[in-house]
């Protein structure tokens, strides 16, 4: 009987490292000292980025998932 080994590689979910899971979502002023940015600021990039990461509960009801942003804003990064 002839049995392989399973690879004893890892499999790679995302590129990116994950933070520790959360232990609750943002609200809009922890959003935005969490991004370092007025909260003017982040209802702009809400409006004017595509991919910006929100969980709308409600019409009117939003929150934020510390793990989504900081993905969100590695992809932005520059390195030069």
């Amino acid at each position: 009987m002839n049995k392989r080994r399973k690879s004893a590689e890892p499999k790679v979910q995302d590129e990116q490292p994950l933070l520790p899971t959360p232990a609750g979502l943002l609200e809009v002023d922890g959003a935005a000292q969490w991004l370092g940015v007025s909260r003017a600021k982040l209802f702009e990039l809400m409006r004017d980025e595509q991919d910006f990461p929100v969980i709308r509960i409600t019409e009117r009801l939003i929150r934020f998932d510390p793990n989504s942003l900081y993905r969100w804003a590695l992809k932005r990064q520059q390195v030069s």
